[in-house]
């Protein structure tokens, strides 16, 4: 990933940045986007990055079947991605709609390709925000779970992209800019930060 300021004062290579850090951030638990926020009606939540494709334009994520959230998304609902890391001192906000995918092709092979420890997630009994009354009745230990239990609780968000704005903050002048895309084609500006 490029560490100089080339992007400053270029559309083409700020959104070029923007691709290499969601890139970077689907395998590096480090980067602030790799858990960023997925803003879906009126219930943010926090979600990691498992996917980025820049050519077909959506972020995957995935999700517990029996989650709130799940209600939420509807096919095809607007939905906002932000995440703001204040070390390099850049914020994503990313807009798009939200397909959700269960016991398909895609989320079979998501969850072959997923280890152990997440899928352990997805076994525990009851759904996630349930009530309780002893949270250690709920700990996860691997001996004693089925995980391959887990895909029946286990879906996908994909999240189909259409816009971004990319927002640097820098003592001698920001840098905001949007990308649009209509039919492929994207429309890139520079916005007042």
């Amino acid at each position: 990933m490029n560490s100089d300021l080339d992007f400053y004062n270029s559309l083409e290579l700020s959104l070029k940045y923007t691709e290499d850090l969601l890139m970077d951030a689907v395998t590096n638990s480090k980067s602030i986007f790799h858990s960023p926020t997925l803003c879906i009606s009126d219930s943010p939540r926090t979600v990691v990055l498992r996917e980025f494709n820049k050519e077909k334009r959506f972020l995957r994520f995935h999700t517990d079947l029996r989650s709130n959230k799940i209600s939420s998304v509807n096919n095809n609902v607007v939905a906002y991605v932000h995440a703001y890391d204040p070390e390099i001192k850049v914020q994503l906000r990313i807009k798009g709609k939200v397909n959700l995918h269960k016991k398909d092709e895609r989320t079979l092979q998501a969850w072959e390709s997923s280890r152990d420890m997440s899928k352990l997630c997805y076994s525990v009994k009851g759904s996630p925000g349930q009530v309780i009354s002893d949270p250690t009745e709920y700990d996860l230990v691997k001996s004693e779970i089925d995980v391959e239990q887990g895909y029946e609780n286990f879906g996908l968000i994909i999240f189909e992209y259409d816009e971004i704005e990319f927002l640097f903050l820098k003592n001698i002048g920001h840098r905001r800019s949007k990308f649009s895309w209509i039919n492929n084609n994207v429309a890139m500006e520079w916005l007042i930060p």
